[in-house]
């Protein structure tokens, strides 16, 4: 399983159509930041990350204890009309796009499951591992962590990795670790375009659907784990694995 954009796109149609949503038995409804921020939540908790090494499904673990996250970012796209500024109009839907990245920052939004880990690893590192500096060192050449990406800067990269493997070094947080919580500026064209150039619902579930699934295409992390010291590259006890994209 991945990540649910069909159902996604479809429940964002129906809604768009009807204007609101009756909760059953209630007498109430849902209005349409409260449904679109559950949708999401709902649609990327059963997360496949794309490993260099395969593909697999490591599952949000903590998504509705950060609603509050998605639910602050879904008011700014909300607010924003794209009129602010009148050569770069998409910079106006730029702090809902920062706060839609700012729910896959580790230690403040959510958190993937590490299990089943990532191949060839058997398990995770936890947190608060100390790894030796030689490993540490050999790890991160074996699996390429200086060109991770051509549009991460390195000393931005090297910023954010030292946040999440630290010192000694001893891991912080739990793989899989998101090093890059992807590309805000795109994200903001692609919201922009969503709601200020779709003119019917099934246009605007769409194009909002590509825009998310866009941007978590755009996410780029680690998975520091265990492995059999003999299986390649040996004789490292511990691999970094990257992944690029979520799906």
């Amino acid at each position: 399983m991945a990540a649910l954009w069909p159902g996604f796109e479809q429940s964002i149609t129906r809604f768009l159509k009807k204007g609101s949503l009756e909760i059953p038995g209630t007498g109430k409804s849902i209005d349409f930041a409260t449904f679109l921020a559950g949708a999401y939540i709902t649609a990327t908790t059963p997360v496949m990350v794309n490993y260099s090494t395969g593909p697999v499904v490591q599952p949000v673990i903590n998504g509705i204890s950060r609603r509050s996250i998605i639910a602050d970012a879904v008011a700014k796209l909300l607010l924003a009309n794209g009129t602010k500024y009148e050569k770069l109009p998409f910079l106006d839907f730029l702090p809902a796009a920062i706060a839609f990245c700012k729910y896959w920052v580790p230690g403040i939004g959510v958190t993937m499951s590490p299990f089943p880990a990532a191949p060839p690893c058997f398990a995770p590192l936890v947190a608060g591992y100390f790894i030796k500096d030689e490993d540490y060192a050999a790890a991160k050449k074996q699996a390429g962590l200086d060109n991770i990406n051509p549009t991460v800067e390195n000393d931005a990269l090297a910023e954010i990795q030292k946040s999440a493997i630290v010192n000694d070094p001893v891991v912080v947080f739990p793989s899989p670790i998101v090093l890059f919580p992807g590309n805000p500026i795109k994200l903001a064209q692609d919201l922009h375009f969503a709601m200020t150039k779709s003119f019917t619902p099934e246009a605007t579930a769409t194009n909002l659907t590509r825009a998310f699934s866009t941007h978590l295409k755009s996410i780029i992390g680690i998975y520091a784990g265990f492995k059999d010291p003999a299986t390649p590259p040996t004789p490292l006890p511990i691999m970094f694995v990257v992944f690029n994209g979520l799906s």
